[in-house]
């Protein structure tokens, strides 16, 4: 248990959870400390594995749960109803002759142009639910065409009779002007009141037809199953005494209300891994680091993110599956490789290792649950790499000869390896994989990795983290004193924020300056009223306001922050230069002469938390005792004693060098020869590369 203290005033008593594909990470901060705890995992019902992991923390903490003042949950529950193509059956309206925007996509978004064998995601509503309506709006908002009413009625009632769950509604430039949308939703009351309906200038007020409608498409696909999964959770918080205030992570890196949530549900996409980046983020800044690439490891995929300059990076271009998704979200990569990603032959000769995961059930093999496939869980295992007897500190037992036997059956025997080669190889696959990802988010975007700190995280961080800096020649690798559970408690440390945005595209220079400030009076509006619905005092309301410019006859966009006097006349020369240096720190160059557009005008409304700060504790004297020794596979060929030691007896100022294993409760850190490691204050693990 940790001691945290806040600066201001005292911060609320909070739980977080955060439900992953194997473990659920629950943290409680209670002023004094922080409590973290992993359970396994229930997919059957989710809400069911909550409540229980929330009980067991109350009980270990000696606390009632009327005595919670917060509650936050992240969750992978919309990304999984996506991937897995389960939710409602979703109809579209959208403008006569744009029927097929979701199936004509763009001409870039293939993945692979080697790829002989790629064929394109199936649309995520079929030709028969996509119907059309005879209406007009240009992209200034002028009605060029009325709404045919009777025709929006017509296709309403079509839907209905076809049965559809939700409708998505995206008319074309309604970004620009919402109102035949929101007639079409009106209608929709009277006509199917019980059908759940997403209109696009709710979802998203943005231009680009094709990302806009599959982004509305997705919150309708998503919102009738989210608002009852979120339902059930409040019930049964409810009935465990819990009334606080109940929060859900956001993909854009903030918290808002369940309420808040069920109302834009593709919001939620990749909500599970967001409190990791922040938690990275706070606990990094706490360590004097700004320039930090996160990593968290779980049991079904790894996230990457990389951070700069303290803050994370929000982009408005990511995917769930297939589908672009055109809503801020902080960016990151993410791929199949985690503890139990699974080991396999492809045409029974080639090695491969996931995406498939074992989950939490059955697990791995050496999980002794029937699990038959082996899993990076059991090759670390098999490699010493992991104590059979203190996973998870001791609740739950590993079995190492079912483990043996898997891998022998299924890799080993038929690639013609033996067990300590076969094991190996299926771990650095798994490492090579999250390499690239590394690299995606770092070098080939002209990022040097070697400048920043790997903050390694999750279940299975710690084992791989130092192997992956190696690879990247990173010098430092920074583990947090609960790996496990910082993404859990990432939840407790985040700000309630929503984004909001108005696409006006615009010559910079011939401005309508009084066009400009009326959009971001609105948007101002709209963020103080978000705000004030989520409760949040007005003296905890931050909002920051920013633009999207780029020059004339591009494709893509820069986000610049300002202030509103930077749209002042004679302050545009100002905001134009802000640009150049942007762009040419970002692509190498920028084209001096060439006009400048403004694209779209946002505005973040931010509700900040009491800061909370990591305990601090006097540093210990002389060198720590290793809990025990066990032998552990090094490499092909080399196995040694290595010293064994258990995180609840470090203390700060002890060090030591590799190879060596830090034992943590949720998780454990592998340091291979060539590093040493010191505990900080904070009890994070420093791990850096020794000369020579």
């Amino acid at each position: 248990m940790n001691t945290v203290t806040t600066k201001d005033r005292p911060s609320p008593v909070a739980i977080g959870v955060d439900t992953g594909g194997t473990h659920t990470d629950v943290v409680l901060f209670d002023r004094e400390r922080l409590v973290t705890l992993k359970v396994p995992s229930t997919p059957e019902d989710l809400t069911r594995g909550i409540v229980e992991g929330v009980a067991r923390i109350l009980d270990q903490a000696g606390l009632a749960a009327d005595g919670i003042e917060r509650f936050v949950y992240a969750t992978t529950y919309v990304t999984n109803l996506i991937v897995e193509g389960k939710s409602a059956r979703i109809g579209l309206i959208t403008t006569a002759g744009f029927r097929d925007v979701l199936e004509i996509g763009r001409a870039s978004r293939k993945p692979d142009v080697y790829d002989i064998h790629w064929r394109p995601a199936r649309p995520l509503v079929p030709r028969p639910l996509r119907l059309t309506v005879r209406e007009r709006i240009s992209p200034k908002g002028e009605v060029l065409e009325p709404l045919d009413q009777a025709g929006a009625r017509a296709a309403l009632s079509a839907l209905a009779a076809a049965g559809c769950e939700a409708i998505a509604v995206s008319f074309l430039h309604a970004y620009a002007n919402p109102a035949h949308e929101r007639r079409v939703a009106e209608l929709a009351a009277g006509i199917c009141p019980g059908i759940a309906m997403s209109i696009s200038s709710d979802v998203v007020r943005e231009f680009r037809e094709y990302e806009r409608t599959s982004t509305t498409g997705v919150n309708a696909f998503v919102k009738r199953p989210l608002a009852g999964h979120l339902g059930a959770l409040r019930q049964e918080l409810d009935r465990s005494g819990i009334a606080a205030p109940a929060y859900v992570m956001r993909g854009n890196g903030g918290v808002s209300t369940f309420q808040s949530a069920v109302g834009v549900p593709v919001a939620l996409a990749h909500s599970g891994p967001m409190g990791g980046i922040i938690g990275g983020t706070t606990l990094a800044k706490a360590c004097g680091l700004s320039e930090i690439i996160t990593l968290d490891m779980g049991g079904t995929s790894a996230d990457i993110s990389l951070v700069s300059g303290g803050t994370p990076v929000l982009t408005d271009k990511s995917h769930i599956g297939p589908y672009p998704l055109l809503i801020p979200m902080l960016d990151l990569v993410t791929i199949g490789a985690g503890g139990g990603s699974i080991a396999w032959l492809e045409r029974g000769e080639k090695l491969r290792v996931g995406p498939r995961s074992a989950g939490s059930v059955p697990g791995p093999a050496c999980y002794g649950q029937g699990g038959t496939a082996a899993t990076v869980t059991d090759c670390n295992l098999l490699a010493g790499r992991l104590n059979p007897g203190y996973f998870l500190a001791g609740a739950r037992k590993l079995d190492s000869e079912r483990a043996r036997a898997v891998l022998r059956s299924t890799i080993a025997q038929p690639l013609g390896l033996g067990l300590e080669e076969a094991a190996l190889g299926v771990m650095a696959i798994a490492e090579a994989q999250m390499v690239d990802a590394m690299r995606l988010v770092s070098v080939e975007r002209g990022i040097d990795p070697r400048d920043f700190t790997l903050v390694a995280f999750g279940g299975a961080g710690p084992l791989h983290a130092i192997a992956l800096a190696e690879a990247l020649s990173m010098r430092r690798v920074l583990v947090p004193p609960a790996p496990g559970n910082l993404s859990a408690t990432g939840l407790v440390l985040a700000d309630v924020r929503h984004d909001l945005v108005r696409t006006i595209v615009t010559d910079l220079a011939a401005a309508d300056r009084d066009r400009l400030l009326g959009v971001l009076g609105e948007l101002t509006g709209e963020a103080i009223t978000a705000l004030a619905g989520e409760g949040v005092p007005e003296d905890r309301r931050v909002l920051l306001h920013s633009v999207d410019l780029r020059y004339q006859g591009q494709n893509y966009e820069l986000n610049l922050p300002i202030s509103p006097d930077l749209l002042d006349e004679g302050r545009t020369a100002t905001l134009a230069e802000r640009f150049h240096e942007q762009h040419r720190i970002a692509y190498g160059y920028h084209l001096a002469s060439r006009p400048i557009q403004i694209v779209n005008l946002r505005v973040a409304a931010l509700g900040v938390m009491p800061e909370i700060t990591w305990p601090r504790q006097p540093r210990a004297a002389g060198s720590p005792e290793p809990a025990e020794q066990r032998m552990v596979l090094l490499e092909a060929g080399r196995t040694e004693r290595v010293p064994i030691y258990r995180f609840l007896s470090l203390r700060p100022g002890h060090r030591f060098a590799g190879p060596a294993l830090i034992e943590y409760p949720g998780s454990t850190l592998f340091v291979p020869p060539g590093w040493s490691v010191e505990m900080d204050e904070m009890l994070n693990a420093r791990c850096e590369r020794r000369e020579g």
